[in-house]
């Protein structure tokens, strides 16, 4: 991460600070991320989407209930909050109905996330704040490195 004093160039500056914290839920909100090769291979389309976009993943952890992803997102300023969730949304499904092809019997219409995701601004006071929580979900992604039980359960953001 390149802080403001130590930025070069606007291209640096692009990236200094503009974290998202995104919440994608499943279509119909069934657990679908209680098996491990649904959660590796929704994993591996983020890596794809970093890689590919440009597209900085801080943290990344799956919900308690299993039907949901946390991911603290930093979002270049090429590109907006609607379009990321977009590339993150489409991508993901494409390559878990590719991978998995059993799934288009649970989801037949080819829709896997659903309705509108929930995105809010992520300021550097609140940083660790957001970390901690996307951390205590029960299963967590510290910046890609393999997966650990938690076991904890969600709790209040704010206490």
């Amino acid at each position: 991460m390149v802080s403001i004093t130590h930025a070069k160039n606007k291209k640096e500056l692009d990236w200094v600070y503009n974290f998202q914290h995104i919440v994608l839920v499943s279509k119909y909100r069934f657990k679908v991320f209680k098996n491990p090769k649904t959660q590796g291979v929704v994993v591996d389309a983020f890596r794809e989407v970093e890689v590919r976009f440009n597209i900085q993943i801080k943290e990344l952890s799956f919900g308690d209930d299993y039907a949901h992803v946390h991911l603290e997102v930093n979002v270049p300023s090429k590109l907006s909050m609607e379009q990321v969730v977009q590339i993150l949304k489409s991508h993901s499904a494409s390559k878990i109905f590719r991978e998995m092809p059993n799934f288009i019997k649970r989801y037949p219409r080819g829709s896997f996330w659903g309705g509108q995701p929930t995105g809010t601004s992520v300021g550097p006071v609140g940083e660790n704040k957001i970390r901690d929580y996307i951390r205590d979900q029960d299963v967590s992604y510290e910046p890609f490195l393999p997966h650990k039980e938690n076991g904890k359960r969600q709790k209040k953001l704010f206490n």
